[in-house]
Parts: C-alpha cells; structure tokens; sequence
C-alpha cells in the first residue's frame, strides 16, 4: 500500500486536497508553508 504524502500514513491512493483545505483520506488540516510562517510570526 502507498503512502499518503500528507500525514505519512498508509493510503489505498494518493489524497486530494478538498475545498475546506483538508486531505479527503484523513481529514487533516493542510497548509500552505507561507501560511505556516505567518502564523508563527504572530505567535512571536
């Protein structure tokens, strides 16, 4: 079985990206790295 290249876990295919943002396998958040970097910027 594959790997989801998002969460790393065992996937019967690679996942999508849906509208919300979110893996349509898992369900997990996903963000862009500049988004990323914004919201740790604030955090300081």
């Amino acid at each position: 079985m594959v790997k989801c290249g998002i969460c790393g876990g065992e996937a019967p295919r690679q996942p999508g990206i849906m509208d919300e943002g979110t893996c349509d396998l898992c369900g997990r958040k996903v963000m862009l790295a500049e988004e990323c970097l914004q919201k740790k910027a604030k955090k300081e």
